[in-house]
């Protein structure tokens, strides 16, 4: 269901995403080899809850973990493991906080030192994908206009399908889904004090992923590697407003 939020509420959903914000930009300066995903999400949730926030995703579901942690050719929903971050590895974070009840998400891709070109493309891409389809999140336009932006960037990536974007507010996942191509049947209208999360997730080879049913972790079937940025957007009146953009990112208007 498509929910319009109060005033209340967004504030509510802003502090949510400033501490999700805030979270991230301190786990980026913690990725560096020899730390594991078990002590990035140790760190995840003593933040979070350090400063008034709930790690949303742990027990979500069964979910174990206070964050989403994947390497290289790993997809989405991934768990946090004890293998060391080495040099050269891809890692995706993917987070969401409630505060007082209301949520706010994000996800970030971040190459170890040094990098390469492949995977600088690939982060490229997908980043520039989610510039351009919040920059459609504008009262009036519709859902299809951010997924043809987001597709539209992909620059020859592969575009992962299963997955994609969605409302969030009191619940992690509301509606309208937000996919990374165009659906015609998925098409919801956008108006004013709507939130959603847009989230490109692409690939650096084909857009197969798998998974075994009933578990989490997901993987990219040709074993290439594979990006994922997120954002939790306000639609106003004046433009997209963008709720979890951290304090060392700059963001085109």
């Amino acid at each position: 269901m498509i929910t319009i939020k109060s005033a209340e509420q967004i504030e509510l959903i802003k502090k949510a995403g400033r501490i999700a914000a805030d979270t991230l930009s301190l786990l980026s300066s913690f990725i560096i080899p020899g730390k594991t995903g078990l002590e990035v999400d140790a760190l995840t949730e003593e933040y979070i809850r350090d400063n008034g926030g709930i790690p949303s995703t742990k027990g979500y579901g069964g979910f174990p973990y206070s964050l989403c942690y994947a390497r290289n050719s790993q997809g989405v929903h991934c768990f946090p493991d004890k293998e060391p971050i080495q040099e050269g590895d891809l890692v995706k974070l993917d987070l969401v906080v409630s505060y007082q009840g209301w949520n706010a998400d994000t996800a970030l891709s971040l190459i170890v030192p040094p990098a390469k070109k492949e995977d600088l493309n690939l982060c490229y891409n997908t980043y520039k994908a989610l510039q351009q389809g919040i920059l459609q999140a504008k009262v009036g336009n519709r859902v299809s206009d951010i997924s043809k932006a987001v597709f539209d960037a992909r620059n020859g990536c592969g575009v992962v399908r299963p997955f994609c974007g969605h409302g969030i507010g009191k619940d992690i996942h509301e509606g309208p889904s937000i996919p990374n191509y165009v659906v015609p049947e998925k098409d919801a209208l956008l108006v004013e004090n709507m939130t959603i999360c847009i989230e490109p997730i692409f690939t650096a080879g084909k857009e197969d992923m798998y998974y075994k049913k009933g578990e989490w972790p997901t993987f990219t079937f040709d074993h290439s590697h594979l990006a994922h940025f997120e954002h939790t957007i306000l639609i106003t009146s004046k433009g997209p407003e963008v709720l979890t953009l951290r304090k060392d990112e700059i963001f085109p208007k």
